[in-house]
């Protein structure tokens, strides 16, 4: 199945199985007027969130040739390393460097297109060498591949793809390996599929070790020769992911202080995808079961009989909407749902023709079937689901492995199209009404009228044609066929001759391969085709169908897919204007201080902007800090790895070193603690009257506060005292008395705690306003500790003028309202939800100006004067006017020895914590040992008197995993010049 070529043009297939789903999917983007075509954009989710904004400070770190061992700009600082391994590991982000700023997004939406034609072309080459085809099948096979319901719906998690590219070629490379004792491929694809994301290269780790028995069973030789295979392999591996330690030990460690780290492995009876009463009955029975076992008593065998019984119904259910996931015209998973198997509905229909094939031995067909198999039910028993990923549940996006499925499949299918001919009209028959059975499977696609018709009309016409062009229909050439004088035989050319032979088994079996056009023959208009014509009028046939679902898969995952329009980064060129501004003010003062915006765009601003940013959204994030930080009032959830700072509390910006914030959304009115500075555009740049620098003097009792009881104005209280040795309390909380809860028309107010704020109520259809109004008797500024249960939307007036808006996050969170006077109402106005019985808590408190300043005069009398400052080294001097702790808002990694917990006499004893994080501390250049504060956070103890103060950031993981990759990378390649040297040097001396 070749397209013809002419003087002018020599088809490369390999180049088309790229220029395929790249220029298809270009064309998609330009027709939804997407970058880099239109002012819409692909930044779906956590692409919108972290991808992009950690591209751009990535590629601003490479220009600027920043250390990338730590980075400021996302979450107070954080081991870069770990984040670099999952999110910009990519080869093709190093391009980046030579790409104009203004093209940055442009430059960035076009990898989504590059990297599906990579895969394309990728797994073309792999079929070109396994199989010594060159021609369009490979071309399509490929694309199947490349746009697969894997790719197409998680395409926003763009780090995954270079691993999903890169599979072919590390398959390719395990056979020669195996079978050919060629290393290099398949050394290479394995080190830069782990190394381009950690994450996805372990599936192809699991991928690989199953393709290694796979092997093993299906061409076995000897067991002396397996043991061979077994060490060739385990040598190349390991000098693979050896080579990856300098990304990867950091990482590992990075990896102990986050969220993830605290997952459970799944007890009992657990299953994914399967509800109802099938499963509890399931889990009852094994329960039951375990527990006979555990006793040493009872009936084990008819427990364990009966347990499997039960789970029978439970497995077959799920199956069965597993099953329905490989259909067409099926709407991808993109955050939940099922795993995306879908890869073309002919694969399916070769997938049981390959069963059927005789010319396929049985192991083949074994392996194959157990590979999938193991696939799915990897997608329904959460123990295995739980291995797959690492040791851990993902949070949404789920089945992340799931592209080896179709991986297989698409590998079985082709070995069947080039079986085609052998097959008999009965076997295509079969295959189809099983295919049948398999589409329609899931009750739920039955009665999807879009699914039910698509499918009917790609398996039809895929039998159909699969039929016309079977040998079997016609048994003799026609008489009125005149043959054309039989050309010359052409001898394969030096690419022909390289290539064919890899089609041939050791054993002597050969691939099956496509047999040799035959000559072509003129025709009469009535004249029945001859066998070869037909098969090649199928072939082709069989090809425009395969291209028309490859244009329907495409358009089913664009109705799906968002497309937004944006304004992104928030007013663009006015924002970079103000954080310049902001750069040049600091320019001969602070050498490091601290940004934010009133309102976020993304968790990520300050990756985005490029400043030293406060939230962040990472999969890396330290847990120690997202507590921290949820206990200081930000929006932060450990779980979801997030913590998000909005103009919060005054007394929380004294721990976090934030000089600066940006609003975006208009003119702004001064209040005690910020000062307009610059507007331009709606942008205007707010100065911190009572700015704190990175380090301060604070009380020695500041380490001992319970973070873990924080989030709140109590806690406020008590961290304040503690810093600075005051007894006052710096906020007080608005009384009950002066507080007053309402709803609208639409709104039934159930129950009011005045002591918590909390308000439960019952809205009606269309949803309604809550208003919480507060008679001010005390002078100050007034903040709020806002929970509004995922009611987002809220607005503050302050006597009937608007001073706040937020679009709240759904986390717990404070926010600085305004300035307040005795006299003063304040209302707080809430947007509830339509049709719920809800709740919303809210508790207002005055921060009082004159206890605040008098705090803050012992906190800025010592502070940490930085005379240098880089990503990986820092020093300052201090002169300390008594004995204290010298604070620092330095994230430092933090492990637990012991419990706090309260002694006898009722006084809180903290927990004993050692710090085991990469930064080092030196007072006048001695080692200094570390206390931490809020378990992360770096304090250093001082005396009284002048001293310089040098951080210095040292990991020791980077330090032994440098050495590794190199003596890794040192091996292989005398391994390899030792292996291809000595044959080079003889071919150039024979020429």
């Amino acid at each position: 199945m070749k397209l013809p070529d002419t003087k002018r043009i020599k088809w490369n297939y390999t180049a088309l199985a790229f220029a395929l789903p790249a220029g298809v999917m270009l064309i998609f983007m330009f027709i939804t007027s997407c970058e880099p075509f239109g002012s819409h954009c692909m930044l779906y989710s956590d692409m919108f969130h972290q991808y992009y904004p950690f591209f751009c400070a990535f590629r601003e770190a490479l220009r600027s040739g920043d250390s990338l061992l730590y980075n400021w700009d996302v979450g107070m600082g954080m081991d870069y390393l770990g984040l670099i391994s999952y999110y910009l590991a990519s080869p093709l982000n190093l391009f980046s460097v030579l790409i104009p700023e203004s093209w940055t997004l442009e430059y960035f939406s076009l990898l989504l297109p590059i990297r599906l034609g990579l895969a394309s072309m990728f797994f073309a080459i792999m079929l070109k060498k396994l199989f010594g085809k060159d021609d369009l099948s490979i071309v399509l096979f490929g694309a199947f591949y490349g746009m697969c319901a894997w790719a197409l719906g998680y395409n926003w998690n763009l780090m995954w793809l270079d691993t999903f590219a890169l599979l072919p070629l590390l398959a390719l490379g395990t056979v020669q390996l195996l079978r050919d004792r060629k290393f290099v491929l398949y050394t290479v694809t394995l080190f830069f599929s782990v190394f381009c994301n950690y994450y996805v290269g372990l599936f192809v780790c699991i991928f690989v070790f199953l393709l290694f028995f796979c092997y093993q069973i299906c061409r076995f030789k000897s067991i002396w020769r397996s043991l061979e295979d077994l060490v060739r392999i385990g040598v190349f591996t390991i000098l693979a992911i050896g080579m990856t330690a300098i990304l990867e030990l950091p990482t590992l460690a990075s990896l102990q202080d986050t969220q993830s780290s605290v997952n459970n492995f799944p007890d009992g009876f657990s299953v994914n995808i399967a509800t109802g009463e099938a499963v509890d009955a399931a889990r009852e029975a094994w329960n039951a079961f375990t527990a006979a076992k555990s006793k040493g008593d009872g009936d084990l065998i008819s427990l364990f009989v009966a347990a499997v019984g039960a789970s029978f119904p439970v497995l077959l259910d799920a199956m069965g909407q597993v099953a329905g996931n490989t259909g067409a015209a099926i709407t991808p998973t993109i955050m939940d749902g099922l795993p995306n198997l879908y890869c073309g509905v002919l694969p399916i229909a070769l997938g049981f023709l390959f069963l059927l094939a005789k010319d396929v031995k049985l192991r083949d067909k074994l392996c194959c079937t157990l590979l999938l198999l193991f696939f799915i039910i990897s997608f329904i028993f959460r123990q295995l689901d739980y291995m797959w990923h690492g040791f851990h549940f993902t949070n949404q996006i789920p089945y992340r492995f799931s592209f080896l499925f179709s991986f297989v499949l698409l590998y079985m299918a082709y070995r069947a199209w080039l079986l085609r001919d052998a097959f008999k009209i009965w076997q295509i028959v079969l295959a189809g009404i099983l295919s049948f059975g398999l589409l329609f499977l899931s009750e739920e696609n039955r009665g999807d009228m879009l699914y039910v018709v698509a499918n009917l009309i790609l398996l039809g016409a895929y039998l159909a044609l699969m039929l016309y062009g079977n040998k079997d229909w016609v048994k003799e050439e026609p008489e009125a066929a005149e043959e054309l004088p039989e050309p010359e035989p052409a001898l394969p050319d030096e690419a022909d001759a390289e290539i064919l032979p890899l089609a041939a088994e050791e054993d002597g079996e050969i691939q099956a391969t496509e047999p040799v056009d035959p000559p072509k023959q003129r025709r009469s208009l009535f004249t029945t085709p001859s066998p070869d014509i037909r098969r090649q009028q199928a072939a082709i046939g069989i090809a425009c169908v395969m291209a028309a679902e490859l244009i329907l898969n495409l358009a089913t995952f664009g109705a799906a897919f968002p497309v937004n329009d944006y304004d992104y980064p928030k007013n663009g060129d006015a924002t970079a204007s103000m954080i310049q501004v902001m750069k040049e003010l600091e320019e001969d003062h602070d050498l490091f201080y601290r940004a934010e915006m009133t309102h976020a765009q993304t968790l990520n601003d300050g990756a985005l902007n490029g400043y030293h940013g406060i939230t962040t959204f990472t999969s890396t994030a330290n847990v120690q800090v997202t507590k921290f930080a949820q206990a200081l009032g930000f929006a932060a959830y450990s779980t979801w790895n997030r913590y998000l700072y909005e103009e919060s509390s005054p007394v929380t910006n004294l721990f976090i070193g934030l000089k600066y914030l940006i609003e975006r959304d208009g003119p702004v009115d001064d209040n005690t603690y910020f000062e307009a500075l610059h507007s331009y555009n709606k942008v205007t740049l707010l100065e911190n009257r009572y700015y704190l620098p990175l380090g301060f003097l604070a009380e020695s009792a500041l380490a001992d506060v319970n973070f873990s009881s924080g989030g709140n104005f109590t806690f406020q209280n008590k961290l304040f005292s503690a810093a600075t040795g005051l007894s006052e309390t710096v906020w007080t909380h608005v009384s009950y008395k002066d507080m007053e809860v309402t709803g609208d028309d639409n709104i039934t107010v159930d129950s009011v705690n005045y002591n918590t704020g909390r308000t439960s109520f019952t809205s009606g259809v269309g949803g309604g306003k809550l208003t919480y109004t507060y008679n001010i008797t005390q002078k100050g500024y007034l903040c709020l500790d806002a929970n509004l249960n995922s009611h987002k939307n809220f607005t503050v007036w302050r006597n009937g003028d608007r001073v706040y808006a937020e679009s709240y996050s759904s986390l717990e969170q404070m926010f600085g309202a305004c300035d307040v006077k005795p006299g003063d109402v304040v209302q707080v106005v809430v947007e509830c939800a339509s049709d719920v019985e809800s709740y919303v808590t809210i508790r207002a408190a005055v921060l009082d100006a004159e206890i605040y300043r008098k705090g803050y005069e012992v906190l800025s009398a010592s502070t940490w004067n930085l005379t240098e400052f880089s990503n990986a080294y820092i020093s300052g001097t201090i002169s300390c006017n008594r004995d204290g702790l010298m604070y620092t808002s330095i994230p430092q990694a933090g492990n637990e020895r012991t419990e706090g917990h309260y002694g006898e006499d009722n006084t809180w004893v903290p927990p004993t914590v050692e710090a085991e994080g990469n930064w080092v501390v030196y007072v006048d250049g001695v080692e200094a040992d570390i206390t931490l504060v809020g378990d992360c956070m770096i304090g250093v103890p001082l005396t009284q008197g002048d001293h310089t103060v040098e951080f210095v950031y040292k990991n020791p993981s980077f330090e032994l995993g440098w050495k590794i990759s190199a003596v890794c990378a040192a091996l292989f390649a005398v391994i390899t010049a030792a292996c291809y040297l000595p044959g080079f040097i003889r071919k150039k001396l024979a020429k």
